[in-house]
């Protein structure tokens, strides 16, 4: 029988799911105010370069590379009196293609220290926001996208306990690249309606896991959201939920060394737990699962998610899977508060079969800001996972509860492109299957605890390169049924150049 000193149900999550849509229906009521640096209604800042600021240094971007009009044909059939007039009115609007402006990142609050993390974050705002100018009427097609890479050296010290397992100290190096071009294609309607789609094209520098593919283009973002500027909107496609308990300063990027800690890839060992910050349902997901989003915007200090995913997955063979994740963030700038819930399940197609695989969880965080100089912040997250078997039973083994707490700090002496960041997390993981035989480990489940604490210092070049150097430690201490119990260590560095445009 599996039980948890904290739990989450499916009445919860529905509990607070029916809250968020009460927040819903009283935010139709009234729009909220647009963001501070948004077009203003006159157009003044469409006719005019856009000016540098401490919370979009974009603004310096072009407005505008190119501009072009796209008009159909006189229809054949206009050929009687008033027929200019007809034609005139059956012109298409003209079609504007830019470098994403500086407005369409918002900045309603102070989003963070210019260049550091939270201000790579937009905390539940709508972006790209693209709302109108009077000069630019109807299309509006923006590109941007950014382009990176990675060298990563992580050392490994192994567990002396595992010599006998013909397991040695680990040097891994690694060079990964990473590219993506953003097209965003924004349609404004009268009355601050708009409709809007998002594709992200990504290449990469790394082949693996199967080099004999050659596949080096995937997807990231590839949405179609509609609705009305800073009061809602739904969303429907491929896209990240909002971040909630899972925000790591500057560093533990996902897919780096640093994040891995200790792990020898290429031995039987378990590999450490990545943690859990409300993520079960959080990033874009694959298998033919489908995401669907309603974002409300009550007022300029709160937001709401109710994000949900439907289709197939990969947590059972052939599964349908359906999940709901709503979640809240309260921000007035120097400080934001962020929290929700999720519950997911998987069922497979094949009515007969029994297996089952549930998740749910939780997670908060508190962010606070006080800018030019220092911004910080806590977060904390509880998952839960109950699996059955194919003969119905509870798989202990699999079935399992993982957390992540911690906390990171930025700052920066005054000088805005230089900026330091400091981070500690401790990820744990357990199962529910007792270990009956004799020795240590009796009467005990499996457990994975890691330890990650890292440094990081940045600087930025002409509002657009970014140069960042890692330098972190990570602790691995395993308790398991079948590994034994040892403590790994790894020291890791990593240095990263990045261009955003």
């Amino acid at each position: 029988m599996i039980s948890r000193r904290t739990t989450l149900r499916l009445t919860q999550a529905l509990s607070l799911s029916s809250f968020f849509l009460g927040v819903c229906q009283s935010a139709l009521a009234q729009p909220s105010e647009p963001p501070a640096d948004a077009p203003s209604a006159n157009g003044d800042e469409a006719t005019k370069p856009s000016e540098p600021s401490e919370e979009a240094p974009k603004k310096k971007q072009p407005a505008a590379l190119v501009e072009r009009e796209a008009s159909v044909a006189k229809p054949a059939s206009a050929t009687t009196e008033g027929s200019d007039a007809t034609a005139d009115s059956e012109k298409e609007a003209p079609v504007y293609l830019e470098r994403l402006p500086g407005s369409a990142y918002p900045s309603i609050q102070t989003r963070g220290l210019k260049y550091g993390s939270l201000w790579m974050n937009f905390h539940g705002m709508q972006f790209p926001y693209m709302a109108p100018n009077s000069d630019r009427p109807g299309m509006r097609l923006a590109i941007s996208g950014s382009l990176w890479n990675d060298l990563s050296y992580t050392k490994i010290a192994v567990d002396p306990s595992l010599a006998g397992a013909n397991l040695n100290d680990q040097n891994r190096w690694a060079t990964q690249t990473r590219g993506v071009l953003r097209v965003t294609p924004t349609y404004n309607a009268k009355g601050g309606w708009f409709a809007q789609g998002n594709a992200e094209l990504v290449l990469h520098g790394d082949m693996t896991p199967d080099p004999s593919t050659h596949v080096l283009a995937s997807t990231d973002d590839l949405w179609v959201r509609a609705g009305l500027w800073n009061l809602f909107d739904v969303t429907v496609g491929r896209f990240q939920g909002w971040e909630i308990a899972n925000h790591y300063g500057m560093a533990l990027d996902q897919n780096t060394l640093e994040r891995s800690g200790a792990w020898i890839v290429s031995s039987s060992l378990p590999r450490p737990t990545d943690g859990y910050g409300l993520s079960y349902f959080w990033d874009r997901q694959d298998y033919l699962l489908g995401g669907y989003a309603a974002h409300v915007y009550p007022t300029k200090y709160l937001r709401g998610e109710l994000l949900g995913h439907f289709g197939a997955g990969n947590s059972t063979s052939s599964p349908n899977q359906m999940d709901v994740r709503p979640s809240v963030i309260f921000d007035i700038g120097w400080l934001k508060l962020k929290g929700g819930l999720e519950y997911g399940k998987a069922v497979p197609q094949d009515t007969k079969a029994q297996v089952r695989d549930t998740r749910n969880g939780y997670g908060f965080a508190a962010q606070f800001v006080f800018a030019p100089y220092v911004e910080f912040g806590g977060s904390f997250g509880r998952g839960f996972e109950d699996v059955l078997d194919k003969d119905g039973q509870v798989d202990l083994a699999g079935s399992n509860t993982v957390q992540t707490a911690g906390g990171f700090l930025n700052v920066s002496p005054g000088h805005e492109p230089l900026l330091f960041g400091f981070g500690a997390f401790e990820n744990h993981k357990e199962n529910f299957r007792i270990d009956n035989r004799a020795g240590t480990h009796n009467g005990k489940v499996d457990t994975n605890d890691q330890w990650l604490l890292f440094g990081a210092v940045q600087y930025t070049l002409w509002d657009h390169l970014y140069l960042k150097f890692v330098l972190s430690h990570a602790s691995n201490k395993v308790e398991d049924f079948s590994a034994g119990n040892y403590i790994n260590n790894a020291l890791s560095a990593r240095m990263r150049v990045m261009y955003l445009f």
